[in-house]
């Protein structure tokens, strides 16, 4: 319960907001000035594939390609779910990593989580529109008894100068079969090392869903934050990727707990000097929750968008993510996937391996 009204937040936030998006729309295009989200709709025909949103502003985000997929996966399960999107650490390259999973073919929770894929599958591209045929990469495959590998994520790691995989496996370790995070290196995406457990926590009913964001601000507490769902979204900081980590809290302050809500998706919104928090309100099936933060180290500070602040646009988000994009690749998509087309271009499929 919110013991305190949110108000007088939401109403500093909402001018923070304007007075930033009109000083920025009075200078030169930011480099990062619009934003792409990445998504699966659920669990129809259609609904684990790869969808599009953009927005300007990063609280308005409207469907491409009259809300069809975009892309579409032909191989392993033929479906799926919880797509990451990152930018390499070159800038000229893009990465969609997706778990390898279709509930819509009947075969029931228990067996995707005990005896599911343990790949995920991999496109790459170059400019956000033009995308490579679907790989798989079984990642999971060296985790004993694994069952599956789900909602992978990357982060680009500076010390090392590769990229760190992560995902969840249900497996047995000391006695007990949960859901753990796993990770892995790489510097290709088609090459990975052996998997390592990555996050273990005691006394809770497993870890999914961890998402990990660098804080580019040498005033904060800490370089990087990532959430998890561990039963609650948990938030934890730290220096280093594979260093210490330190629980900061979670989001029980505001009203939202474990059984509320997962997926968490956190993004940057630098025109208003902002984080942006969508959670997915899978108990009520409600789809995603907008929330904002100026602060990511104090989870307690984040309040609800208000209504007339977000729009989700027409279809129904289930776990993805959202890059920040420059304004001419937010006009590169728009022109490949119109928000309104004519006749939406097919999704992009290439023919079977």
């Amino acid at each position: 319960m919110i013991r305190q009204s949110p108000q007088p937040v939401l109403r500093r936030i909402a001018a923070s907001c304007l007075a930033a998006f009109a000083l920025a729309a009075g200078a030169a295009p930011a480099p990062e000035a619009a934003y792409l989200l990445v998504h699966f709709t659920g669990e129809a025909a259609d609904g684990e594939q790869i969808y599009f949103s953009a927005s300007q502003d990063g609280l308005r985000f409207t469907d491409l390609n009259g809300s069809r997929p975009v892309l579409t996966s032909n191989v392993g399960e033929r479906g799926v779910r919880d797509p990451a999107l990152i930018r390499s650490a070159g800038g000229d390259k893009f990465y969609l990593l997706a778990t390898d999973l279709r509930i819509a073919s009947r075969k029931g929770w228990d067996a995707a989580m005990h005896r599911g894929s343990t790949s995920i599958v991999i496109w790459e591209s170059s400019d956000l529109v033009n995308w490579s045929a679907p790989r798989l990469a079984n990642v999971a495959g060296n985790i004993a008894q694994a069952g599956c590998a789900w909602a992978p994520e990357a982060i680009y790691d500076e010390a090392a100068g590769d990229y760190i995989v992560y995902w969840a496996t249900i497996a047995p370790a000391g006695g007990q079969t949960k859901p753990r995070i796993y990770y892995s290196r790489t510097r290709d995406f088609v090459t990975f090392t052996p998997a390592t457990l990555y996050i273990d926590r005691p006394g809770t009913v497993g870890l999914i869903d961890t998402q990990i964001v660098k804080v580019d601000d040498p005033q904060a507490r800490y370089r990087y934050v990532r959430a998890s769902g561990d039963g609650q979204i948990t938030f934890e900081g730290s220096q280093s990727l594979l260093g210490e980590w330190t629980v900061l809290g979670d989001l029980r302050a505001i009203g939202l707990s474990g059984k509320d809500v997962e997926g968490p998706i956190l993004y940057r919104m630098p025109q208003a000097g902002l984080w942006g928090l969508w959670v997915d309100q899978y108990a009520t099936r409600g789809g995603y929750l907008a929330l904002l933060a100026s602060d990511l180290a104090r989870p307690a500070s984040f309040v609800r968008a208000a209504p007339g602040q977000v729009a989700y646009g027409a279809s129904k988000k289930r776990h993805g993510s959202i890059l920040n994009i420059s304004d001419a690749e937010y006009r590169r998509l728009l022109a490949r996937w119109p928000i309104t087309p004519t006749s939406a271009p097919a999704a992009t499929q290439p023919p079977p391996p």
